[in-house]
């Protein structure tokens, strides 16, 4: 079987707070980490009950950035902790900032170090 994706997915922990409701309506939050990442979401290991298709708002704990995000996937656990994936609502900009291009160094000439000081 071969995996389609969209782009490719990073194992990285990075440090989230999660915000929604629960499947009775009561409002949750949530601090997290992701599992995996992706230019378009990411994978989560959350105790909140969640469904399908539910819309949540996530923050990056390193940026303050929030978007909000669409569950496209639930583990079926019944207790404890589960893993959820979602997917961004809009792609807008690098989320993680990891998918940004790398930025070229170049070494400084002698005259701009002399007059930059």
């Amino acid at each position: 079987m071969v995996e389609r994706r969209r782009c490719h997915r990073l194992p990285l922990s990075i440090p989230v707070k999660v915000y929604g409701r629960s499947p009775r309506n009561h409002p949750f939050r949530a601090v997290t980490a992701t599992m995996t990442i992706s230019k378009y979401g990411g994978l989560l290991d959350m105790k909140p009950r969640v469904k399908l298709g539910q819309r949540i708002l996530i923050v990056n704990s390193f940026t303050e950035e929030e978007r909000e995000c669409r569950v496209v996937y639930v583990e079926s656990k019944q207790r404890g902790r589960r893993k959820v994936a979602v997917e961004f609502s809009s792609a807008d900009g690098d989320f993680w900032h990891v998918y940004s291009p790398a930025v070229r160094l170049e070494p400084a000439t002698p005259s701009a170090v002399a007059g930059g000081f």
